[in-house]
Order: structure tokens, then sequence, then C-alpha cells
């Protein structure tokens, strides 16, 4: 069972949860529940409320995108698992008497009755609560039977499925799995409620941005829950692609090609511009139902996800491999988001997600937000094309003196030949001495001098 770093198994979504919590002032936690909310929940009064939630272990979502232009609120399961009936109800009834409003009464004299002498002080009426959920069967169970007794109680209750899934060719009778997409159907709907759009719109909007959406997954490793094994097996030279959040199994795997000849020692790897290229691929197949249909001149919103446990390095890497392949296919980025957003606990893989976005779209996603993890998005379109400042000129005796090609100079070669071809023969010998007394990369140092 692997490692993990954790109070206990069964309070590790409670603990992180609380954490978050702890650390954000505009959170507050609703007792007795694994739910969080605004703590400023008096400001919604007039506005649409957004509840949306799952299970733990896809941090930061969702309790990271709670906050003023993003979500009201957030109910959170144990890990993978859907939270409880109980708890949405929960939630929605906070959210619904923070926001109501309510009819009072005030008698005039003695003897009042219903129908004379009495005044009527109208608050404004609530406007109402939308669930943004993750298409996944126990989501869509729980924020269900919660929604229909939420509207048995009088509370004006709508929900959104979202399901952004590109992976599978053949329909599916469950439909797409809800994945990174998510996050950016939060963003949208979030901004319209601050802007004060009224529920119906609210779903409408997001439900057509919802279809013009895709995201598809690549995983290099497993992940586990804690206190389990790993949720699949991956062999070394293996990668799997549109996998779920979960572990789901994904379409097919791949075998990592061999690293270059230039490359002294043969590393299973799939280069990062080959990877991008076979998910876009897969994600705009005309032949798979889930596609994207994407058309030279289309304006997108990228996002490029860890799944949890890629280095920021190859995260940069796969984000501008993304840039330069859509470029190439006449594809208008008009914002990037890389980073963390919805992960799959210490996964190391990436997803990438497209939203085909038209000018609205751009100014709903640019609209300030609270949420702690939502990025600092700068204004402007990704691109490759970017200007390079010119470098500083050198200065007079700085420049390098030509090669010698005195009495020595082929002596000096054959030298310098051998002593660069037998770093590369000590290559890994090196890193295992340097292992023992600092980062193991000694050999791969010496080795890019040698060539």
């Amino acid at each position: 069972v692997p490692k993990k770093l954790v109070n206990s198994v069964a309070g590790c979504a409670d603990d992180s949860l609380a954490g978050l919590v702890a650390c954000n002032p505009g959170l507050r936690l609703l007792q007795g529940h694994r739910v969080a909310l605004r703590a400023d929940l008096a400001a919604i009064r007039g506005r649409v409320a957004l509840l949306s939630g799952g299970g733990s272990g896809h941090e930061p979502a969702h309790a990271g995108y709670v906050g003023k232009g993003m979500l009201t609120g957030v109910v959170a399961g144990a890990v993978f698992t859907s939270p409880a009936v109980g708890s949405i109800l929960a939630a929605i009834r906070a959210v619904t008497q923070a926001g109501a409003g309510r009819v009072a009464r005030r008698g005039v004299g003695r003897g009042f009755t219903p129908c004379r002498g009495f005044t009527l002080a109208i608050l404004p009426l609530p406007a109402g609560t939308l669930l943004i959920v993750k298409n996944y069967t126990g989501d869509r169970l729980n924020f269900g039977l919660a929604l229909e007794r939420a509207r048995a109680e009088g509370a004006d209750v709508r929900m959104v499925v979202v399901g952004d899934d590109s992976a599978f060719a053949a329909p599916k009778k469950a439909g797409r799995r809800g994945l990174c997409g998510t996050v950016l159907i939060h963003k949208v709907a979030g901004a319209l409620a601050e802007a004060g759009a009224t529920l119906h719109e609210i779903v409408e909007k997001v439900s057509a941005a919802a279809k013009a959406m895709g995201t598809l997954g690549l995983s290099l490793s497993p992940c586990s829950v804690p206190g389990s094994k790993p949720t699949f097996r991956l062999a070394d030279d293996e990668m799997e692609l549109g996998l779920g959040i979960h572990g789901e199994a994904g379409v097919r795997r791949m075998k990592a090609s061999e690293a270059p000849l230039s490359f002294p020692l043969p590393l299973p790897m799939l280069p990062a511009d080959e990877a991008v290229e076979t998910m876009l691929v897969h994600m705009t197949d005309p032949s798979n139902a889930s596609r994207l249909p994407l058309s030279p001149g289309a304006s997108v919103v990228l996002v490029v996800n860890n799944l949890g446990g890629l280095s920021c390095l190859e995260l940069g890497i796969v984000a501008g491999a993304a840039v330069r392949r859509l470029e190439s296919r006449g594809i208008r980025i008009a914002r990037a988001l890389v980073g963390s957003f919805m992960t799959a606990l210490e996964m190391a893989g990436v997803s990438l997600t497209l939203m085909l976005v038209d000018e609205e779209l751009v100014r709903l996603i640019d609209a300030e937000t609270t949420a702690m993890a939502w990025p600092n998005l700068a204004a402007a379109p990704a691109t490759s094309q970017r200007q390079e400042l010119p470098a500083p000129k050198e200065g007079p005796g700085t420049v390098q003196s030509e090669t010698s090609a005195g009495p020595d100079a082929a002596w000096v070669q054959l030298v310098l030949e051998r002593v660069c071809s037998t770093l590369l023969d000590m290559q890994e010998k090196l890193n295992e001495l340097d292992r023992a007394a600092g980062d193991g990369d000694c050999g791969h140092t010496h080795a890019r001098a040698a060539r």
C-alpha cells in the first residue's frame, strides 16, 4: 500500500477540508456536515446560489472554487465517494435561507385578522439554487435526491450535469464522464450569478457552454486511495489514454518510445509533442462520438491540468506543445490555464480541456473572483509567437579567440575527445556515486558538457 501523509484513513477528507477552511478566511464549514460555504452568505441575497461537489481526492476541486464570482458552496464526500444526500440537502437549505426573502405580517390594533388592518412587508424573493454536478452515477443520484427533497420544501432548485469526456468513440449508456471542464462551468456560472442573471438564464448559458467543451486525460502512473492499493497498474513503458479521474479505464494503452539515439541511456518516454498530438487527434476525430469539433479560426479556452503527480517542468512542456499544436491547426487560444485544477490524488498525468468560446464567454472567464484556486489569469491570448527580447551585445575584449591551428591542436583534440568519451561511458557510475552524497545528477551534468 503506497505511503500517504494523513492522520487517518477515515478522517482524511474531513482533515483536508478543515485545513483549507483554516487557511481561507472567506470559507466556513457547515456544522455536522462535510460542507464548505462562503463566509459572506448574506451577500448572495437576491442572487442565484451555486453548489457543487463530489468525492474528495480531486483537490483543489471543488472547495478551492468557493468564493465571490464562483461557487457559493461545495459538498464533499469521502475519497472518490459521492457526498451524502443529507449533507447536500443541508447545503441547499443553508444557501436558500441565506438568500430567501420572507413575508412579514404586522397587525394594526387589537382584533387583527388576515383580511383587515394589516400590512405586508415583502423582502426580495429567493433567486434560486443551481447544482453543478459531474456526470457520475453516484453524484447524479445523490444530488438528484437532495434536489427533489429541497423542492418538496419549497426551494427553487435546478441541476446541470457536466459531461466533457472526449475519450470514447462510441456513445456510452451513462453518457460522457465529468472531468476538468467542470471547473470552467463553475467560473461561467459564477460570473453570471454575480452579475445578477436569473436561474433560468444561468442554466441556459452553462448548458450551452458545457456542450461546446471536451477533455481528455493521459496517465503515466496510477493513483491510490489512502489505505488501499493502486487503482490500476501500468507497466514502466506504458501510458493510458482517456482514463477517468478515479482511475477508470481509458480507451487504450500506448507503449512509450525509447529515447532518441543521441541520449546515451534508453529511458521509457513519449515525447511531449507526440503525446499532445495524439490527444488532440483523438479529441477531434470525426469518428469519435464524443469529439469536440474544431475548425480553423475557432477560439478556445485551453486548460492544461495536472492530474496530481506530474512535475511542473513536464506541465510547462506539455502546455507549450499544446499551444503550438493548436496554432498549427489555425486555432486561436483566447485564454490558457496551466496548473492543478482537478486532480486524481497523486496520479502522474495530464488532461487537456478545450472550450469553444465567443467574446461573451471570454468576458465571463475574465470576470473577477475571490476563489483561491482560480489562477491570476492574464486577460490575453496564449501564443508561441511572442517576440524575444534582444540579448545584450558583448563588449570589447570579450570575444573568444578562434580555434588554434598550432602544432599541438590535433593532439589536444584527441585528448579532449578521449576525456569526453570517458565521461559519457561513466555517466551512470558518476550518478550512482553522487546519489550517496547529493542529488544523483553528476553523471548527467558531465555528459552534457562532454557532448
